[in-house]
C-alpha cells in the first residue's frame, strides 16, 4: 500500500563479518547450499561453480573472496539474484531479513581504484545501528569471467525460502457466489455498500447494467463471466467493487465485500500449470487463515483491459452533468459543515471504519491492516495505550483508537483489525479499531483553519469529509492518523 513515507525495501544477508543488502526486486529468492558445486568450464575471482535450480544453471560467487576478505566458514544458503536480464547466486552465512530505508539514509560510497567497487551505497540499519552495504549487483556480475546466465523468469514458491516472506500485501476479499476473489487494494478505486444495478443499453456478455455513481451512469460487470468462471447467481443483495481504467470507472457486481487483509506476497503462489479462466486476469491463488481459497486478480491486468477501458468509456454524465462531482453551493455548505468553514472539491481514496461511530482516514496514510495480534504485551498505565506487539522485527506501540478519540473503548480482539502508520523515524504504531467497513470515494471536504488540541477532541474539531455519491453518501469525520502519530511522539 502506498504511504506517506517514502522508502525502500532491502533484503539483508550475512557473509562473514559483513552485513550485505540487495533491492528485494534484485533478490530473487534464497535456497540451501548443496554439498558440492558442479564446475564449469570458467575462471574468475570468486567463482564457486554452478547449481541447478529447477533446470537452470546457476553460476555461484563467494562475495568474501571478491571483497578480498577472510571467511570464517564456507556459507550456508545462496542469494538467487536477478539483475538487467541475468541471473547469479552469492554464497552466504544467513539471512537476516528485510529492512526498509529512506532514500535520505543512503550514503553513497565510491571506491578508488580501476575495478568497480563492489557496493555503491552504506546505511545504518535503524533496530540496531548495524552498517550495512548495499551492493551493486551490476558490477558483480559484470567481473571479468563471470558466466552471463539469461534469467527465464524463474518464480519461487516464496522469498527467502526456509526464512519466511517478509514483504506484505494488502487485498480487499471478494465473494462471487461460491468463488472467493482477492485485488490488491491499491487497484480498487472505492467499494459500492449496497449495488443497485440499472438497465441499459449496454447490457450484454458481461455487462449487467449501470450503476449511478459520481454523476455517471457507470457499466456494471460480472466478474465471473469476465474471468470465464461462469456466471453471478441472481442475488438480492449486490455490492460493487469499482476500478478505474484509462478512460473511466467500471463496477464489478459481488456477493460480499468480505474483509481488508494484509499476508505475505509469498503465500499468493502460482496457478497451476493449467489453464484456470481467462489467460492473463488471474494472477495467483492465496490460501487465507480460516483456510479458504481464493483467486488473486491482477489488478493492473483488468485496469488495462482493453474490453472493460471500451465499457468505462462509454458510462455518460447523468441530466448533462459533469462527471466530476460539483462544488456544494454556500448553502449546502453551511447546513452541511460547521459554521465558518469552507468546502472543497476533494476525490481521493479513503477507508472507513468504526470507532464507536464511523469515521474515515485516508486510505495512503495507511501502510498495513493486520488482525489483533495474539501476542501483546498489555501494559496497564491507562489511557489509549493498550501495550506493544512485534511485527516485522519492529516493536509496535498498541492504541486504542477509540479510546484515543474519547469514545470509550469495545473493541473486541476477535473481530477488531490494527491500522499500521508509518513513523518519520521508520518505526509504525498501531490503531486498533472494532471494525473496518470499506474503501470508498470522497466527494469533497472541508477545508478550514483547525484548532489544535488534545488528540481526543480530533473528532469534536473536524474536519468532515463527505463520502460515496448522493445514493449512499453520508458525513463523516476525517481522522488524520499522521497528526495522531505526531501528537503521541511529541507527548
Amino acid at each position: 500500500m502506498t504511504t506517506g513515507t517514502a522508502y525502500a525495501l532491502y533484503g539483508v544477508f550475512r557473509v562473514g563479518a559483513m552485513r550485505v543488502a540487495l533491492p528485494l526486486d534484485e533478490l530473487r529468492e534464497v535456497i540451501m547450499k548443496p554439498e558440492q558445486f558442479s564446475s564449469l568450464p570458467a575462471t574468475a575471482d570468486g567463482l564457486l561453480g554452478a547449481v541447478n535450480l529447477r533446470h537452470v544453471v546457476i553460476p555461484v560467487l563467494d562475495l568474501c573472496r571478491l571483497a578480498g576478505s577472510p571467511c570464517p566458514d564456507d556459507g550456508s544458503v545462496i542469494v538467487i539474484v536477478a539483475q538487467d536480464g541475468r541471473v547469479f547466486g552469492l554464497l552466504a552465512d544467513e539471512i537476516e531479513g528485510v529492512t526498509r530505508v529512506t532514500p535520505e539514509a543512503l550514503l553513497k560510497t565510491d571506491v578508488a581504484g580501476d575495478q568497480a567497487a563492489l557496493f555503491s551505497h552504506t546505511f545504518e540499519r535503524a533496530e540496531d545501528r548495524e552498517v550495512i552495504s548495499l551492493l551493486d549487483a551490476q558490477a558483480i556480475a559484470g567481473r571479468p569471467g563471470v558466466p552471463a546466465v539469461c534469467d527465464v523468469g524463474l518464480r519461487p514458491p516464496t522469498m527467502f525460502a526456509g526464512d519466511g516472506d517478509r514483504s506484505r500485501r494488502t487485498v480487499l476479499l471478494l465473494r462471487c457466489g461460491s468463488i472467493r476473489l482477492c485485488i490488491d487494494v491499491r487497484h480498487v478505486h472505492s467499494v459500492i455498500p449496497q449495488l443497485t444495478v440499472l438497465p441499459s443499453p449496454l447490457e450484454g456478455q458481461i455487462c449487467q447494467g449501470v450503476v449511478h455513481l459520481h454523476g455517471r451512469a457507470v457499466p456494471v460487470v460480472d466478474p465471473l463471466r469476465l474471468l470465464g468462471l461462469g456466471a453471478q447467481s441472481d442475488e438480492a443483495q449486490l455490492q460493487g467493487m469499482v476500478l478505474a481504467t484509462e478512460r473511466g470507472l467500471v463496477a464489478c457486481s459481488v456477493s460480499d465485500i468480505a474483509d481488508i487483509i494484509t499476508v505475505p506476497a509469498g503465500d499468493m503462489l502460482p496457478l497451476p500449470p493449467i489453464r484456470v479462466g481467462r489467460v492473463g486476469l488471474l494472477t495467483g491463488v492465496l490460501t487465507t487463515e480460516d483456510g479458504d481459497q481464493v483467486l488473486v486478480l491482477d489488478g493492473e491486468a483488468l485496469r488495462a483491459d482493453a474490453e472493460l477501458d471500451t465499457l468505462a468509456s462509454l458510462g455518460l454524465p447523468l441530466d448533462n452533468r459533469d462527471a466530476e462531482p460539483a462544488k456544494p453551493s454556500r448553502a449546502e455548505a453551511a447546513a452541511e459543515g460547521p459554521e465558518g468553514r469552507h468546502v472543497v472539491t476533494s476525490v481521493r481514496t479513503f477507508l472507513t471504519y468504526s470507532v464507536g461511530m464511523e469515521a474515515a482516514t485516508p486510505l495512503d496514510q495507511i501502510a498495513e491492516i493486520l488482525p489483533y495480534p495474539p501476542h501483546v504485551t498489555h501494559l496497564t498505565g491507562g489511557g489509549a495505550l493498550i501495550g506493544i506487539f512485534t511485527h516485522r522485527r519492529l516493536s509496535v506501540p498498541l492504541m486504542s483508537l477509540p479510546a484515543l478519540l474519547n469514545l470509550g473503548d469495545a473493541t473486541d480482539p476477535a473481530t477488531a483489525r490494527v491500522l499500521l502508520v508509518d513513523t518519520p523515524g521508520g518505526e509504525l504504531m498501531g490503531f486498533a479499531v472494532p471494525t473496518l467497513h470499506a474503501i470508498e470515494e470522497s466527494v469533497w471536504e472541508e477545508a478550514g483553519p483547525k484548532d489544535k488540541g488534545e488528540p481526543g477532541t480530533a473528532l469534536q474539531r473536524g474536519p468532515l469529509v463527505k463520502i460515496g455519491d448522493d445514493g449512499h453518501g453520508r458525513l463523516l469525520p476525517h481522522v488524520d492518523l499522521k497528526e495522531l502519530v505526531a501528537a503521541e511522539l511529541a507527548a
